[in-house]
């Protein structure tokens, strides 16, 4: 263990990465609980903003520090928080909205009505989250409903005497989710719990809920699971199928409170046992970075000065990345190594056409797109030019493999990056596809081979729309300018497989232009269209095709459908052209 704990910390101690800058290259925030109070130390202050993509109020938004009175509301605090997290270019996740705890002694000891009691709630969530919207891009809407038998816990909210809505299922918890989406309908809504991380009776009641909650439309975007956990850890098989399931669901997950928490001697942990937490750090992180639903790894506190561990489960601490006087220990470091080694997690299904988002085959020359992937550079990068003068397969350290040989790189971003299919795919029944950034591989999926698969490029990022066209005197074709009934349009796709003279991987456009084998067609508001013109152009990437054609005397006019066709494949639907 002391060898692994070395093997880590000499990895991170070469590496002048901060954790945000870790986990920017894999597309997910990592972040901690922060108090306002805390901000005037020097060495907290640098630190949070230093290392963090991402801040929670510890108890700064709780009902009690921001509800003092009925009706008073104090958002200083919270408001301090945001602040900072602003000047430091971080998100911020707000905790909690619904909590059977912490609640004030105005709220209850108010004797208050089911009637009133949902007034309270309702004005409560509304002036919250109503004060913060646009600020808080997430919220734990709902705290800890759950007891470990995975029955509901009695609460104000639920049943005592509850909100004046059925008290023997979830939904009060239903009511102050839609209440939340009135009131920021941009915010993302997590339920949030504890000894909810495996599979077990308590998961699988939270499961429930939510599988009910997405099938009639109640607006949940995630789960947080807390991780409060001791050298015992959670395990790590039953973690990966929980947040498999919840994943599955379309729904984010999120380690919201995670600490590991050592048994001490006047405060001091063996070295033992800070390896033994840092193993659990480093595996816990590897299994959320396998889902690209798995968003968020935030720890409850970074500093072990400012833990609430030792408060309450004496004889306990040292829970956290950093000491007490704000230098890291092995946790830290197998943060860093978890994130800077777990190979990434390729999906076959997540390998699709760059204009058309289809996917289910390759063709060659096809410009496709590759999401899920989840490391890479944090911030988009565009293709580059090799000593060749065709476009590099190897980009800031990103490279696709395709039966080994790696592949024009268009551009690359932490969970999304664009390439060009090789061209002596053809032939080939189907092709291995991997991904590779700073030398760390993905699994290998495999993809069939078809000879074309053909998209039309929208002008927006959504593959359907007004399409990617130029008029004649090539000008952007829109409904401001449209195109004239018999006029000739630009269409640009990607898909048109084998083309005559070959293709050349990554090469610009050189005469004399590839040509498509096989037939080319349009349709223009289901009409047939003359094709005068389909293959490669000047400044072109081999692999997009232009199309020149004349519209229909009897097209109609406005937005109308455009359909492509090559061989026996057509284009996607909802990709439209202007005419007048």
């Amino acid at each position: 263990m002391r060898k692994i704990a070395a093997c880590i910390a000499l990895t991170i101690c070469c590496s002048a990465q901060t954790l945000r800058q870790a986990a920017d290259q894999r597309a997910i925030k990592v972040g901690t609980a922060a108090g306002y109070s805390f901000l005037n130390e020097s060495d907290y202050a640098t630190v949070l903003g230093r290392e963090y993509s991402q801040l929670q109020a510890e108890n700064d938004m709780k009902w009690s520090t921001i509800h003092p009175a009925q009706s008073t509301y104090a958002f200083r605090n919270g408001d301090g928080l945001v602040s900072f997290a602003k000047d430091h270019g971080m998100a911020v996740r707000g905790h909690t909205l619904l909590w059977y705890s912490n609640n004030p002694s105005w709220l209850t000891n108010g004797n208050f009505s089911p009637m009133q009691l949902s007034d309270i709630l309702q004005n409560h969530i509304s002036t919250v989250a109503g004060h913060y919207a646009g600020k808080v891009y997430a919220w734990d809407v709902v705290n800890e409903a759950f007891n470990d038998n995975g029955t509901l816990r009695d609460s104000i909210w639920r049943n005592k005497p509850g909100i004046g809505v059925d008290s023997a299922g979830t939904a009060y918890i239903e009511q102050a989710l839609r209440w939340t989406r009135a009131a920021d309908p941009d915010t993302l809504l997590f339920y949030n719990d504890y000894s909810a991380e495996a599979v077990n009776a308590k998961s699988d009641a939270i499961y429930a809920m939510v599988k009910d909650f997405k099938s009639r439309g109640v607006p949940i975007d995630g789960v947080g699971l807390q991780l409060h956990i001791t050298l015992s850890g959670v395990s790590l098989s039953g973690l990966d199928a929980n947040i498999k399931r919840l994943t599955d669901l379309g729904l984010q997950v999120q380690f919201t409170e995670l600490d590991v928490r050592l048994p001490v001697n006047n405060g001091v942990a063996s070295a033992a046992d800070l390896a033994a937490q840092a193993k659990i750090y480093h595996d816990l992180t590897a299994v959320c970075l396998k889902y690209p639903l798995c968003t968020a790894i935030q720890t409850w506190g970074f500093t072990d000065k400012h833990s609430w561990i030792p408060g309450f489960f004496p004889g306990f601490g040292a829970a956290l990345p950093f000491d007490a006087t704000y230098q890291t220990k092995p946790a830290y470091a197998a943060l860093q190594n978890a994130l800077a080694t777990t190979p990434p997690v390729l999906q076959a299904a997540s390998i699709v056409n760059a204009a058309s988002y289809a996917g289910g085959g390759v063709s060659p020359g096809e410009i496709v797109t590759l999401f899920g992937a989840n490391f890479g550079p944090a911030a988009l990068v565009g293709f580059e030019l090799d000593a060749n003068g065709r476009v590099s397969t190897n980009l800031s350290g990103t490279r696709v493999l395709f039966d080994g040989t790696p592949a024009p790189v268009v551009y690359a971003l932490a969970g999304q990056t664009s390439v060009i299919v090789p061209y002596y795919v053809q032939g080939q029944a189907s092709t291995e596809v991997q991904y590779e950034y700073s030398g760390v591989r993905s699994n290998v999926v495999a993809l069939p081979v078809v000879a074309s698969a053909p998209g039309l490029f929208a002008a927006n990022a959504q593959g359907f729309g007004q399409g990617a066209i130029l008029n004649a005197d090539l000008s952007a074709n829109s409904a401001a300018n449209p195109v004239e009934k018999g006029g000739v349009v630009l269409l640009y796709a990607t898909g048109e497989g084998q083309t005559d003279p070959a293709g050349v991987d990554g090469q610009l456009g050189v005469a004399p232009y590839p040509v498509p084998v096989e037939a080319v067609s349009v349709k223009i508001d289901g009409k047939q269209a003359d094709v005068l013109y389909k293959g490669g152009a000047e400044g072109l990437v081999a692999g997009v095709m232009q199309v020149n054609v004349r519209v229909p005397d009897d097209a109609a006019s406005g937005a109308v459908p455009v359909v492509l066709t090559v061989g026996s494949n057509s284009s996607q639907a909802g990709v439209t052209v202007a005419i007048r």
